[in-house]
C-alpha cells in the first residue's frame, strides 16, 4: 500500500512538473510567434519611407495629428487638395461616400495645399459640395514636408507610421479609396 502511495505521489509529481514545463514552452512559443510578426512587419516597413509629423486644426476645430493617430494605432490617409482644384472636385464625392465607413478604423484629413483656402473658403466648399470628411484650410508646409508636388494626391500612413501608398494627381473611385482603406487597416 505504501509503494502504491509513493508511486501515485511520484507520478503526480512528475506529470505537475511535465505540464508545468510545457505550460513555459508554450508561452514561450507565443513569445516567438509575435516577435516573429513584429520582424516580419519591420522588415516590411524598412522599405518605406518614414512619414513626417504633422499637427493641423480642421475646419470643425478639431487637432488632427499624426502623432495621435500613432499614439491609437491608428493608420492614417491624408489627401491634399485646393478648393479650385477640378480633379480634386472628382474625388471628393469618392471620399464623402466611403469616409463614413472608415471613420472609426483610420485616421482621414484633407488639407488644401494653397494658402489662399482660408477657413471661410473651406468651409463655405464643405457646405456646398456636402463633404463629410475632416478638412483643413490652406497648409502648404505638410505638402512640403510629405515630398508631395500637387493637388488631388492620396498618402496612406500604416499604424507604425510609414508611408504605405501616395497616389499622385489621381481621380479615383469609390472602389479604389475602399481598396486603399482597406489595405492600411490589414
Amino acid at each position: 500500500m505504501i509503494k502504491n502511495i509513493k508511486i501515485f505521489t511520484f507520478s503526480l509529481v512528475t506529470l505537475v512538473l511535465f505540464a508545468a514545463c510545457n505550460s513555459g514552452n508554450s508561452k514561450s512559443s507565443e513569445e516567438e510567434k509575435e516577435t516573429t510578426e513584429n520582424q516580419a512587419i519591420e522588415e516590411n516597413n524598412s522599405n518605406k519611407k518614414k512619414a513626417p509629423q504633422f499637427e493641423v486644426i480642421t475646419i470643425n476645430n478639431k487637432k488632427i495629428s499624426l502623432e495621435q493617430s500613432l499614439e491609437n494605432n491608428k493608420p492614417m490617409v491624408i489627401y491634399f487638395t485646393a478648393s479650385w482644384c477640378p480633379m480634386c472636385a472628382k474625388n471628393w464625392p469618392a471620399i464623402s461616400e466611403v469616409y463614413p465607413d472608415y471613420e472609426d478604423k483610420i485616421n482621414f484629413v484633407a488639407i488644401s495645399i494653397d494658402p489662399t483656402d482660408d477657413h471661410e473658403v473651406m468651409t463655405k466648399l464643405a457646405e456646398e459640395k456636402n463633404l463629410n470628411f475632416p478638412l483643413v484650410k490652406g497648409t502648404p508646409q505638410v505638402m512640403i514636408d510629405f515630398d508631395v508636388d500637387s493637388q488631388a494626391t492620396t498618402v496612406g500612413v500604416n499604424a507604425k507610421g510609414y508611408v504605405e501608398f501616395q497616389k499622385d494627381k489621381a481621380v479615383l473611385t469609390t472602389e479604389e479609396y475602399r481598396a486603399l482603406f482597406e489595405q492600411l487597416i490589414n
